[in-house]
């Protein structure tokens, strides 16, 4: 795929910037390939991060207007290359791990019998919050983890947490008031909801 790509955008342009950055793009390939094998641990991983940087690069050859910084401009196609890689990565295991805290709750929440009188509201109130608002919720007030691993796990400071649980919070009343009677008396733990 790599030689096919060079050898096309090669041909639509050879005398400008474009034809200079197919050449060198040609002419470093390892260099470029051990840059990412450097930096990320499976080489399947390196790869495919190396075929985006190449596709960057020849898609935008043509905004390349000075000839001379081919090779920093190339520089700087590799680095944010690299970091979108990371980004993605770390969004995918936020995802991940905050699907599989929410598979494990609603396993643990079918195990347990949480519509006792005076907690069914709560529930039902958990289950209408936005999916982040409501496993915090549940991980920092129900379950009582600690606000530091909360964090760690979101990706998060404790002070963002904290503001993220006093946001959850505020929502949770909001929610409780206006789908419970007895709630919005004030009466939440002699709520006889079902």
């Amino acid at each position: 795929m790599y030689t096919e790509i060079i050898r096309r955008k090669a041909v639509a342009f050879p005398n400008s910037c474009g034809g200079l950055v197919s050449r060198r793009l040609r002419d470093n390939r390892r260099a470029f390939q051990g840059y990412f094998r450097r930096r990320l641990s499976k080489p399947q991983d390196a790869e495919d991060v190396f075929q985006d940087f190449v596709l960057k690069a020849v898609r935008s050859a043509q905004t390349l207007q000075n000839e001379g910084k081919v090779d920093a401009w190339l520089g700087c196609i590799m680095r944010n290359t690299l970091i979108d890689h990371y980004r993605r990565a770390a969004t995918r295991r936020n995802a991940e791990m905050a699907f599989g805290y929410e598979v494990e709750t609603t396993a643990n929440d079918a195990e347990d019998d949480h519509a006792e009188a005076g907690f069914a509201c709560l529930y039902v109130a958990l289950s209408n919050l936005k999916p982040d608002f409501a496993t915090i919720l549940r991980r920092a007030d129900l379950a009582e983890e600690p606000r530091t691993r909360i964090a760690a796990d979101f990706g998060l400071t404790v002070g963002t947490l904290n503001v993220r649980l006093h946001r959850a919070r505020q929502a949770l009343k909001a929610e409780l008031e206006s789908s419970c009677p007895a709630c919005r008396a004030g009466l939440f733990l002699n709520c006889n909801c079902a």
